[in-house]
């Protein structure tokens, strides 16, 4: 499938992390996601975002059934992070992330975002040290993303974090990202 240039796509090693959790815990889901474009034996470079949207949702469903898709939706980023965190573009992105902080790391954050996709933009906003606003141009899926967000936070050393998902509209979300 070719992707022109100006669509919104997510890049393969975003997909390589969401095949680790299926290949993992759910590889019944292989076929599902065949069927929405993604063959987990080979990615592609890059894949339109409504496929991202689809196969996340397919996932988190499967994954955690009982749980609103909300919750299934987050709980699929918090474990998307840690095998994301396996690929070789989210081992050097973590790395870095760790070496320079939490507080740091909201200043990289567009590059961050952007070694995933060619789409997000994002505006920070300190609120304090430890506490910051994050808008980001997704409204797709914005649970997997506040999951993802807590999950690398947690990671790269904040300690009783919490994100919450603050404001939601047609332009984006915005979270409410704070740690001790």
């Amino acid at each position: 499938m070719a992707v022109p240039p100006s669509e919104r796509v997510v890049f393969a090693s975003v997909f390589e992390a969401l095949v680790r959790i299926v290949n993992a815990r759910k590889p019944e889901l292989k076929e599902p996601l065949s069927k929405l474009g993604v063959d987990v034996t080979k990615l592609q470079a890059a894949y339109p975002a409504d496929v991202w949207k689809a196969a996340t949702s397919c996932v988190a469903q499967a994954l955690f059934p009982q749980q609103s898709v909300p919750i299934a939706e987050y709980r699929l980023g918090q474990l998307f992070i840690h095998e994301y965190e396996k690929t070789l573009i989210g081992r050097a992105l973590m790395t870095t992330l760790k070496v320079v902080g939490p507080r740091r790391a909201f200043g990289r954050i567009s590059r961050s975002f952007r070694t995933g996709n060619n789409f997000t933009e994002d505006r920070v906003t300190p609120i304090s040290d430890s506490e910051y606003e994050l808008w980001i141009n997704e409204v797709h899926v914005p649970f997997v993303n506040q999951g993802v967000i807590q999950a690398a936070l947690e990671t790269i050393g904040a300690k009783n974090c919490s994100v919450e998902v603050k404001l939601r509209d047609s332009e984006g979300t915005t979270y409410r990202c704070k740690w001790d």
